[in-house]
């Protein structure tokens, strides 16, 4: 039975509690026996235009089954527009497969861009218009007590939180009647429509703009308010028009929707993108960069001066780096290859820092295998042999806690840096590592990378690489614990085996292991493991090493973590120089 079918088909809480995956002790128990005090943790953040707002964080018992009900609800939603012809998105906040990306696409090059925000999103929208809305929209027709259930679990005090996990998926059923209402009233006056949260985007090419849309009233045409039909229809549909932050947009001067730039193609804002590439700069050539933040932010009053606040972590200029990088690279049209062959200054910059996060500014060892599969044995491994604990792990309050960091392999990873792909994309790290870091003056290298390579057919490529860093001698059957390339650069081998020295890391677990049958299928650590009756790497990790680490034996492992103990060892005696 598919996800709608189940929850119109429910009648109790107990139904819904099993949906949710909770037994219905235990959900009754969170929804209405925790005390509407205990259940929520508030606290106040300033705004970026003046204010504070109110978040209001659920417990962990209570976030847990919000964000269970929030997939509930995603999944419902998508599961009613499979099969349905596209149709235009008008919401694209907390939408899947949407972002302010797509928001502000519908209003590129356009005459006026108009400008709306709604008070008090979340908070307008109380217990009663959920259940109603859930109780009568005929994408739902609920059954009274479970539309019931879900509003007493989304809801504090009555009223949608902000802070809430369930709170954005919720905000968007309620307001499919909002944009409804609102693209039969853009359409009839010419006027394009799209939602994001509580931020509201009407766009035409009209010679003048709609007076019933919005109106000017300021002497020199600067200041708007909502014009009568507009302004009827969303009070009609439940809400209220914050009137400070109504503004129309000429064609002539920028144009933002949901804080991007819409005059022709979707872009960040210019100085957005300068300040980055100067925080960028500041950060490779010194390890730390200047973050400005408003005065509020820091605990300031309104009016004070922006703080530049010193930063070492990386993590919000990825962000930041990471965002320009989505929204430009979204409009770039070129194929794949073009693209990495004339890299735009936006890659390029996004390349950099990844680069330097990953290999430079390292926290710890990194070890980067060749595929995702190796990381789920090498924990697993660790973890197990206490011997060598703590030099690369431990046990801390009853939990592993690895010594070594392992490459997160993601699309990214494998876009930017061309990683995860194998031996074969060790080659280009190889080729490039020297002339990437010599882009850094501040090279902060306190660690080493570890590439590890199964000692198989697909080795000796890498090796001919290796060689010309100076790694004399390596082939197939050397035994040399490790070798060292460029700087901070490592190459180890899986152990060798027999007189060929050929091996994997699969090598290293108990043969019988290597037998076990899945669904009555056979391993196959080849590449091509898609032939009838195999089941391939990805399997073997998930279904058979993560459910049965505690009893594997693996002590095959024992050389291969030697290896690893010896780079960090040598590493250890003779760093690179910092700077």
């Amino acid at each position: 039975m598919s996800i709608v079918n189940k929850l119109q088909a429910a009648t109790t809480r107990a139904d819904l509690a099993a949906l949710l995956g909770y037994q219905l002790k235990t959900f009754a128990f969170i929804v209405y026996q925790i005390p509407d005090a205990a259940k929520y943790t508030e606290f106040e953040t300033p705004k970026r235009s003046g204010g504070m707002r109110k978040i209001s964080a659920p417990v962990p018992r209570l976030k847990a089954l919000q964000k269970r009900l929030a997939t509930l609800l995603y999944d419902y939603l998508d599961e009613l527009e499979m099969g349905r012809p596209p149709r235009r998105t008008l919401s694209h906040g907390f939408v899947r497969k949407r972002s302010i990306i797509t928001n502000a696409h519908a209003h590129r090059g356009r005459r006026y861009v108009l400008n709306i925000d709604l008070e008090d999103f979340f908070p307008s929208i109380n217990l009663g218009r959920i259940r109603g809305v859930l109780m009568k929209d005929k994408r739902f027709l609920l059954h009274e007590r479970v539309a019931t259930a879900i509003a007493q679990i989304a809801c504090q005090g009555g009223k949608l939180p902000q802070g809430s996990p369930c709170s954005p998926v919720v905000s968007n059923i309620v307001g499919r009647l909002l944009d409804v209402r609102m693209v039969r009233l853009a359409k009839e006056y010419g006027c394009r429509y799209t939602r994001y949260a509580d931020d509201i985007t009407l766009s035409t090419n009209e010679k003048d703009f709609p007076a019933e849309i919005a109106i000017p009233t300021g002497v020199d045409g600067d200041v708007w308010e909502a014009g009568p039909a507009l302004a009827k229809a969303i009070v009609k549909a439940g809400y209220v028009i914050n009137a400070k932050k109504t503004r129309v947009q000429y064609r002539g001067s920028r144009q933002i929707v949901t804080g991007l730039v819409v005059n022709k193609q979707v872009n960040v804002k210019a100085e957005y993108y300068r300040i980055a590439r100067s925080m960028c700069w500041q950060l490779f050539n010194t390890g730390s960069y200047y973050r400005v933040l408003s005065a509020q932010f820091a605990g300031g009053a309104v009016g004070d001066p922006d703080i530049h606040q010193v930063q070492t972590s990386i993590a919000p200029l990825q962000g930041i780096v990471e965002h320009i990088y989505k929204v430009r690279n979204t409009y770039d049209v070129r194929e794949p290859d073009q693209k990495k062959k004339k890299p735009t200054a936006t890659r390029t910059l996004y390349h950099k820092l990844l680069f330097y996060k990953n290999f430079v500014a390292l926290e710890r060892p990194l070890l980067l295998p060749e595929g995702k599969t190796d990381t789920i044995y090498l924990k697993a491994a660790i973890e197990k042999l206490v011997g060598f604990h703590p030099k690369l792990g431990h046990i801390a309050a009853g939990r592993f806690k690895s010594a070594i960091s392992f490459q997160a392999f993601s699309s990214k990873i494998h876009d930017i840096l061309q990683l995860g792909g194998g031996s074969g994309e060790f080659l280009f790290l190889i080729r490039s590592y020297r002339a990437n870091l010599d882009r850094y003056r501040y090279r902060a290298m306190k660690h080493p990378v570890i590439l590890l390579i199964d000692n198989d057919s697909g080795a000796p490529d890498v090796f001919k690489d290796a060689i010309k860093c100076g790694a004399s001698g390596i082939s197939l059957t050397s035994t040399d614990p490790f070798y060292r390339l460029i700087d901070n650069l490592y190459l180890i081998k899986t152990p060798e085996i027999g007189a060929t020295g050929i091996s994997c890391i699969e090598s290293l677990f108990d043969p019988a292991l290597l037998n076990e049958k899945v669904n009555g299928l056979e391993f196959d650590a080849s590449k091509k493991h898609k032939a009838p009756g195999k089941y391939g790497k990805q399997v073997f990790a998930e279904q058979v090493i993560k459910p049965n680490a505690n009893t594997i034996d693996f002590s095959g492992f024992v050389p291969l973590l030697d290896r690893i103990a010896a780079v960090i060892d040598d590493y250890a005696a003779s760093p690179s120089p910092f700077p």
